[in-house]
């Protein structure tokens, strides 16, 4: 396959990565845009030199786009002993109040119909709390398809939308005002289910309704009947799907990925000549990139990502004002954070990984974000790397995103359904969205690249390596982080492992 880029195209592709504030938008932005931080130069110049200059390995090209062996697991989820049925008489109603995103939220639904059934009791489908960070007020039913939902746990549990009237008082506001006898505040973390029968089905038994909250990471991933675990399984990979038009925008988008010249859309880049003829066997298959790099995870993780003093001095302040200071990576040298993979890789980074791998500017890359810190100027050398990169926007008309416009929690829904059904998911840095299309990804052997933080962390830092021994280094450090089953060992997540409690081995 021909090079993409000329020497002189090279050049003048370096150049506007050194200088991009002679090139890009951002040299227009507001004074106070500037004052947050300058946009960086490339910090691995002679890796991404190389490959920009990487000529295609087709032999390599097969090997990426092979689907995983068949590891012998296969999905279970139903109960180990008879067919489920619903005892006569609910102890009363549960109500949950859910915090954080969508995944956490989603992981916070799964725990919430295990406790009803562990306390035998009914569900009302759950609240979520408006995240402080993103202001999206999106509800259960925005989300998920309700009915379905219930549809599916009919023999499982019994689940309402609403309180009947009886104890329509029981609400987030009524809660918020005063200390209620129905209550329970005092959750700890990963629970027991014994602590519940104790300390909540009394609440049942005497007002017949009682409201959890928090509710997070409220139930242990340990010392469980093996029902229970399978039914925490069953809602997870079974019972919880998409709103019908989050579907049908996802779909429409894993459509375009799939045959760009096919499908046009508005805003779409299908047509631009900046590929050679695609090797067949990456020809109709993209990956998804989950770039988890906004300035909330920028901050938090106390790293130096190249954007100078002021880059600095404005996330020092974010920190405060969000955390009071209180960040436990605050401690360490930027030095000793990358060394120990604590440092999310930034879009550069994440591209000089996909690069070395085998992965070149005729693949098809969705980008799954919320909001890049430091906007286009940032992604702008990934973009280089990989100018087929797509996202939402250029993907689909405004007509087509203006239900989700806005709308964290529909925006993240959207990108977990195109990141499903990829060929390929790789994620910049752990996280909830991380955590769980890794684990519904393993339970249907979808290859999943999970990168190794603390070698990558320790090659970047080598600012003599050359392009070889990099891509070595790489390759072998990622040889068994593509998809390959891994036993969920004692206090892991059931929902990013879910090997063996949800997967039986044929």
């Amino acid at each position: 396959m021909k090079l993409l880029l000329q020497p002189k195209g090279v050049l003048a592709a370096l150049l506007l990565l050194i200088f991009p504030a002679f090139y890009s938008p951002f040299a227009h932005a507001s004074p106070p845009v500037l004052s947050e931080w300058n946009a960086p130069k490339p910090r691995h110049l002679p890796l991404l030199k190389s490959a920009l200059q990487l000529p295609t390995s087709n032999e390599k090209q097969s090997d990426l786009w092979t689907p995983l062996d068949d590891q012998g697991w296969r999905p279970c989820v139903e109960s180990t002993n008879s067919p489920p049925s619903l005892p006569e008489k609910s102890e009363g109603y549960l109500q949950v109040f859910l915090d954080g995103g969508l995944n956490q939220q989603r992981m916070g639904i799964c725990d919430a119909v295990a406790v009803a059934k562990i306390l035998n009791a009914t569900l009302v489908i759950p609240h979520f709390e408006v995240n402080p960070v993103w202001q999206d007020s999106s509800s259960f039913m925005d989300i998920f398809d309700v009915d379905h939902f219930i549809n599916v746990l009919k023999d499982d549990i019994s689940i309402v939308k609403e309180l009947p009237d009886e104890f329509s008082w029981s609400t987030r506001e009524y809660y918020a005002i005063a200390i209620r006898a129905t209550r329970i505040k005092m959750a700890p973390v990963h629970a027991s289910a014994n602590w519940y029968l104790e300390n909540v089905s009394p609440v049942l038994q005497s007002y017949g309704i009682a409201a959890v909250s928090p509710f997070s990471h409220r139930l242990s991933f340990d010392n469980l009947p093996m029902d229970i675990q399978r039914l925490r399984c069953k809602v997870n990979f079974q019972a919880l799907v998409f709103v019908p038009h989050i579907r049908a925008l996802g779909d429409a988008l894993v459509s375009r990925l799939r045959h760009p010249y096919k499908n046009g859309a508005p805003g779409a880049s299908y047509l631009q000549e900046s590929t050679d003829v695609i090797d067949k066997d990456s020809a109709g298959k993209f990956v998804v990139l989950h770039l988890r790099f906004d300035k909330d995870m920028a901050a938090h993780s106390a790293c130096d990502f190249g954007g100078g003093k002021a880059e600095k001095l404005a996330l020092a302040k974010y920190r405060q004002v969000i955390w009071q200071g209180r960040v436990l990576n605050s401690q360490f040298t930027d030095e000793e954070l990358r060394s120990q993979g604590r440092c999310p890789l930034t879009p550069e980074e994440i591209g000089l990984l996909l690069a070395a791998l085998g992965f070149d500017n005729s693949t098809r890359l969705y980008l799954a974000s919320h909001k890049v810190y430091g906007g286009e100027a940032r992604i702008s050398t990934l973009r280089k790397l990989f100018p087929l990169m797509e996202d939402k926007k250029s993907l689909a008309s405004s007509e087509e995103r203006s239900q989700i416009k806005g709308k964290a929690s529909l925006l993240a829904a959207v990108d977990y359904y195109v990141g499903l059904h990829s060929d390929i998911f790789v994620s910049a840095s752990p996280g909830n969205m991380h955590n769980a299309l890794v684990g519904h990804r393993t339970y249907k052997n979808l290859k999943t690249i999970r990168p190794n933080m603390a070698l990558l962390g320790q090659l970047f830092l080598n600012k003599t390596i050359s392009w070889t021994d990099f891509q070595q280094a790489v390759v072998e450090g990622h040889e068994n982080r593509q998809g390959q089953i891994r036993l969920r060992k004692p206090k892991q997540s059931i929902y990013t492992y879910p090997a063996p409690d949800c997967m039986c081995y044929a």
